[in-house]
């Protein structure tokens, strides 16, 4: 089959996230199972965050391959609509693909508009109200109103979702149930192979983009809580973002800068002894599409406190394989906290079955589910 994909970014851009590591894996493997698969993304400069680009301050390659995906980049974030509506045909007519992909997790790209090839719309979560504690109310209106707008743009489009919430989201807001198909996310093997640890370390982990969506300044907050009755336990950042500065910055003045601690973005390999080490995992976002990394806690052995939101009430099984708070509430969260600190039969209990649920998902089943569907929707259309 011939894939061409459309996201706003790849999976080195420097503000790579969950969506970027959602269609690479699900791709790749569909890239070693013989498939053209392309993608058609933005262009960036280098940065000591890009993982696989050593030139810094340089523009990326106009093409390159990544694990089997040819990657084709043009222009910037705020041209990206514009570029898909000029650059489309002359790429599908050079590639002719059997499928377009669309992945919508900004701005719609309004690829029905442009060519009438079938299309799979994937969207990992809605933003609806949450933007407008992220972004400018311009731009938070803008994503507001794009969303508004999908039913009607995609409306003989199928669509793919990663969670029972977000399908639920999708359908109250206009689009038919009988075409939202929810495809889970998976569990890298790396992650579940790690020896569940017993003998935690005292500190909890937050990991991410620092982001006000993502809830950083709620987990600073409940750990300013939860440190006052535990002076000897720590919280620990992985990740960069934004809102780094201003945290470190705060952490100090509220005197927890010998308490908590900022690792910057750490690899793979530290990530999974960070995660099997801690205490628990804090998942704070005001809104997820899934909670990658609650599932990849769970993996390792790891109980999640998380925000009851959608996608992580689905990702957490609230009292079963982690704790679920009220979102944006961080006495609730640090309360959350306390019980894990202080049941440790509790605590272990949930920690094996969050390993036993995470190994339920893999990417494999992710990709073959994802291209069963494409085909289904090639031979309707």
């Amino acid at each position: 089959m011939r894939i061409l994909a459309l996201n706003y970014r790849d999976i080195t851009h420097p503000q790579a996230g969950g969506a970027e590591v959602h269609l690479h894996r699900i791709f790749g493997k569909l890239a070693e199972l013989g498939h053209q698969v392309t993608l058609f993304t933005t262009n960036y400069k280098n940065s000591p965050f890009s993982i696989l680009h050593s030139q810094l301050n340089k523009r990326a390659p106009q093409r390159e391959v990544i694990d089997g995906i040819q990657i084709i980049r043009c222009g910037g974030d705020l041209l990206f609509p514009l570029n898909c509506m000029l650059k489309l045909p002359k790429l599908i007519k050079e590639l002719k693909p059997d499928i377009i992909y669309e992945d919508l997790n900004k701005l719609p790209l309004f690829s029905p508009f442009i060519t009438k090839t079938p299309k799979l719309i994937q969207i990992l979560h809605l933003w609806k109200s949450s933007i407008f504690k992220e972004a400018s109310f311009p731009v938070a209106l803008g994503v507001w109103l794009g969303e508004k707008i999908i039913p009607f743009v995609y409306k003989n489009c199928h669509f793919a979702t990663i969670s029972p919430s977000g399908k639920r989201e999708l359908s109250e807001l206009g689009i038919a149930k009988e075409k939202i198909s929810v495809i889970y996310c998976g569990a890298k093997s790396e992650y579940l192979e790690a020896e569940k640890t017993r003998d935690k370390s005292l500190y909890f982990l937050w990991l991410g983009r620092f982001r006000k969506y993502k809830g950083v300044w709620v987990a600073l907050e409940a750990f300013r809580i939860f440190a006052k009755k535990h002076p000897d336990a720590k919280l620990l950042f992985a990740g960069s973002g934004p809102e780094e500065a201003k945290m470190k910055a705060k952490a100090k003045r509220w005197g927890l800068e010998d308490k908590v601690e900022f690792l910057g973005v750490v690899s793979e390999e530290k990530k999974i002894k960070l995660m099997s080490k801690a205490l628990g995992l804090l998942q704070t976002s005001y809104k997820e599409g899934w909670g990658l990394t609650v599932i990849e806690a769970a993996a390792c052995g790891t109980a999640s406190v998380a925000s009851n939101v959608s996608g992580l009430c689905d990702s957490v099984k609230d009292g079963e394989t982690g704790l679920l708070f009220k979102a944006g509430d961080a006495a609730d969260c640090a309360q959350k906290m306390e019980i894990l600190y202080k049941n440790e039969v509790l605590r272990q209990t949930m920690e094996t079955a969050a390993k036993s649920y995470a190994a339920s998902f893999s990417w494999e089943t992710a990709a073959k589910e994802t291209l069963f569907l494409m085909q289904e929707i090639i031979n309707v259309d």
